[in-house]
């Protein structure tokens, strides 16, 4: 029994016709008779009845027997797709556009060791914020983007995959000394008193602040704008203004000189790889794959 005579006798079930499944697989019916005959010899069981040459029954075995044949040569044809990948690894490249937090969530390492596991694939890599990321994504410009879930939504049902890197808090930062740094969380009305400073538009932090914002009943006075956080952290350590962002994006920028507060309603946010779905890239596979073992 091997893996054609598996392929055969799906063939056979799907058409319950041994004249038309000869047809479907470029062989004679008496071909695959002889086939089907030495098939069911080896299972020691018959696994469909003949008796009737225009309409085959499929017996209870056969049921079974189609199962496992199933499953089988899907196995087998999904070990074919992996070694033709490794196949055409043998020189490679990728753009990948990420917003620039990749030493914060140990990215940058994650990227250095598959450098080192593929030295035929070469990364390029583009930092921006993430509307800008997902739009080169859809226009090609990127093999594959690294963003916050803030900006991922309009991806849903299109032809990508998103999976999950890191799960972070928004939390509230403010000077040392800030009258509400005393407070163990800060709600959102308690901000309202204070002026902002922020990532720019675009980036997704802007977007879902000033809309809790609006929910909350107020339009935040947004005094300053970076792109940069440890731009942002300085402004704030050195002034009463305040600012939200990621804590594991902040990490590396903390002093004593500034607070992480929660919000009282906790806010939590996923960053993302986005990937096509049936990326014709074999690099994006196995940076798909590694990333996902990674994390």
């Amino acid at each position: 029994m091997n893996l054609e005579d598996l392929q055969a006798f799906i063939q056979i079930y799907h058409t319950k016709n041994i004249s038309h499944a000869a047809v479907q697989l470029n062989m004679t019916q008496s071909a695959l008779s002889k086939r089907l005959k030495s098939l069911q010899r080896s299972a020691g069981i018959e696994l469909i009845n003949t008796q009737n040459h225009r309409q085959l029954k499929i017996t209870d075995a056969g049921e079974s027997f189609y199962h496992y044949a199933k499953l089988i040569t899907t196995q087998y044809d999904l070990m074919q797709d992996d070694m033709q990948a490794y196949q055409t690894l043998k020189r490679g490249s990728l753009v990948i556009g990420t917003v620039p937090v990749l030493a914060q969530y140990g990215l940058t390492q994650a990227f250095t060791d598959f450098m080192t596991a593929y030295p035929q694939i070469n990364l390029r890599l583009q930092e921006s914020e993430g509307n800008t990321l997902i739009e080169q994504l859809q226009t090609n410009q990127l093999d594959l983007a690294i963003a916050r879930d803030l900006q991922t939504d309009q991806l849903a049902g299109k032809s990508y995959q998103q999976e999950t890197i890191c799960h972070d808090q928004l939390m509230v930062i403010l000077a040392a000394n800030h009258p509400l740094a005393h407070y163990p969380s800060v709600t959102l009305n308690q901000l309202a008193a204070y002026d902002f400073t922020l990532l720019p538009p675009g980036s997704g932090i802007y977007e879902r602040i000033s809309t809790l914002c609006a929910q909350a009943g107020f339009t935040p006075n947004i005094r300053f704008e970076s792109t940069h956080i440890e731009t942002i952290l300085s402004v704030v350590a050195h002034s009463q203004q305040v600012t939200l962002l990621f804590r594991q994006s902040t990490s590396p920028f903390m002093t004593t000189k500034l607070c992480l507060k929660p919000l009282a309603q906790p806010i939590y946010s996923n960053l993302k790889l986005i990937t096509p779905r049936h990326p014709q890239n074999a690099a994006i596979i196995q940076m798909r794959r590694y990333l996902k073992q990674t994390y």
